[in-house]
């Protein structure tokens, strides 16, 4: 499990990417797998109170590894404060937390896009 703290403006639009790999370095073969983000206030909140998610990443390609994870405005409209996140990876037998760290909210100044 690895660490990388995200830092958003509140109500940006973004992308995470999230590139999977093996002890060894290599690629690891998403197939038959499903990623999922999920940002909260506490580890230990419920998913029914995550802030972000749970939400799945689209894998466009398995075998390079890579998850694609689009945070909307709606998603990241929150209290400029720090939360915790995680992305998960899943298939019938296995579950692997794949990343854990911060996710901070950072207050923007513009509030109209109009």
């Amino acid at each position: 499990m690895g660490t990388q703290e995200i830092t958003m403006y509140r109500g940006d639009t973004d992308t995470i990417t999230v590139t999977v790999t093996d002890s060894e370095g290599a690629a690891f073969d998403l197939t038959d797998y499903t990623m999922r983000f999920t940002v909260k206030d506490k580890p230990k909140d419920p998913d029914s109170l995550a802030k972000i998610g749970p939400t799945d990443a689209t894998i466009a390609s398995p075998l390079t590894g890579v998850g694609i994870i689009a945070v909307s405005v709606t998603d990241s409209d929150l209290k400029a404060k720090s939360y915790v996140y995680d992305v998960q990876i899943t298939d019938t037998t296995h579950n692997y937390t794949i990343v854990k760290d911060n996710f901070v909210i950072t207050e923007d100044v513009t509030k109209e896009t109009s």
